[in-house]
């Protein structure tokens, strides 16, 4: 157990306060939250260089919570279905916590603390940061954050930002801005939009048929990793061949190997879009990231299931930013005229290019391998695959719901990923499946 030997006041200024509505991204998070029950606590623990002092981790925090208005913001409580309220504050304080190493692990533990107690929005920031001491040395610091403050995409941002103390206007509107305008009609308009999209896809689609998991585990949920060392000159070679980029070989080899195990031949998966490609999101460090719709027929032949993905995809991206609400209500009503199948909980998010938030290391051996890292009945989606990587090595990260999808046939899509995307390409693939 970590100890806490010490606190240290930090005081912080920035621009920027008012009350407002919650941004849609802000929503997204909080409506998450909500119904799965979980923090979804973002950071961790990272080294220190020699010589750091706890007034070096002071200043740190302090730059952080004066310049970004998402970590300044606090929460109004929620009333009934209403959500909260976002509460931005100019000035304040907040406490840097001095920890005692007492082993090795003490970092990562005080960073375990710090994600799974849960926030009291109304009455804390929503940042949590730690120096572990050894003696008069730091070794240590732990930065947590809830979702609320970033996304995958912000993260980068900040990391890269804070590392170079950059000083330069902050890029991106903030979400208490961000409120304002989406309340505007322009916002109204790209809102109905992208609830159009999703209903209309929902109701061309065939309803998809997934055959029972033939594993229901307990735990339920599942968390594995893939590393592929085959992957990414197979992808390059296919992209090549069609005249595309990696992003759609890859999106069309996952839909063709979750067709092959499953037998769904017409997929809708959402597809996590960082939105910041939207000008006045561009660099924002809060949450805009949110889903969108892609459906995909994976029949015919490759190269054309890889043109479908293409635009499949920019068609999701372009619809991928919405009040989650009012999606939800649309969607609800489109199962229950069309049957829950219709809503086909399955996610891929490609983060190659959108900054990974850690270095992915080459498998062990010389061929790709694949591992269950942990096992826990904590809700979450039916089937989540997340992708980082290089040139070198493709991770992919997967969730599944033993429910939904057997671990074992879950485990067997990445397999059969590198398979079907060594069939269209120069590249031959040598690591047999499992």
């Amino acid at each position: 157990m970590d100890e806490v030997v010490g606190r240290r006041t930090v005081a912080f200024a920035g621009e920027g306060a008012g009350v407002g509505e919650l941004s849609w991204g802000q929503l997204d998070v909080w409506l998450k939250m909500r119904r799965l029950g979980r923090t979804f606590a973002m950071g961790g623990a990272r080294p220190l260089s020699p010589g750091t002092t706890v007034d070096d981790v002071a200043a740190e925090l302090a730059y952080l919570m004066g310049r970004y208005q998402s970590m300044r913001t606090r929460f109004e409580p929620a009333a009934g279905d209403r959500p909260p309220r976002q509460v931005v504050h100019d000035h304040g304080t907040i406490d840097l916590e001095i920890i005692a190493a007492g082993h090795g692990q003490d970092a990562e533990d005080v960073a375990r603390r710090y994600r799974t107690a849960p926030f009291d929005y109304a009455g804390e920031w929503p940042v949590r940061m730690g120096v572990v001491v050894d003696g008069d040395r730091c070794t240590h610091a732990v930065l947590v954050m809830s979702h609320l403050v970033f996304d995958g995409a912000g993260a980068v941002v900040m990391m890269a930002e804070t590392a170079a103390r950059t000083t330069a206007p902050v890029r991106g509107i903030a979400p208490l801005e961000q409120a304002r305008q989406l309340a505007m009609p322009a916002a109204q308009r790209h809102n109905a939009a992208a609830l159009r999209h999703w209903e209309t896809r929902l109701r061309q689609i065939p309803v998809p048929v997934m055959p029972p998991s033939r594993d229901v585990r307990s735990p339920r949920y599942h968390h594995g990793v893939f590393r592929s060392t085959a992957l990414p000159a197979a992808l390059a070679a296919a992209a090549r061949e069609h005249g595309t980029d990696t992003a759609a070989v890859l999106l069309a080899v996952f839909a063709m190997a979750f067709a092959e195990v499953t037998g769904v031949l017409v997929l809708p998966l959402r597809l996590m879009a960082s939105n910041r490609f939207r000008a006045e999101l561009d660099g924002s460090v809060c949450p805009v990231s949110q889903n969108g719709l892609c459906v995909l027929d994976t029949t015919g032949a490759f190269g054309d299931v890889v043109r479908r993905a293409r635009g499949a995809a920019m068609t999701a991206y372009k619809h991928a930013y919405y009040d989650r609400r009012a999606l939800e209500a649309r969607v609800a009503a489109v199962v229950a005229d069309r049957g829950p199948g219709v809503d086909l909980d399955v996610n891929f998010n490609d983060r190659r290019f959108g900054g990974s938030l850690r270095t992915v290391p080459l498998p062990a051996g010389p061929d790709s391998e694949f591992a269950w890292v942990s096992a826990h009945d904590d809700p979450q989606s039916g089937f989540f695959l997340s992708v980082d990587g290089s040139d070198e090595v493709l991770e992919m990260t997967l969730y599944v719901d033993s429910h939904f999808l057997a671990p074992d046939d879950a485990a067997g899509v990445l397999w059969a990923m590198e398979t079907t995307a060594a069939r269209d390409s120069t590249v031959g693939i040598a690591a047999p499946a499992p």
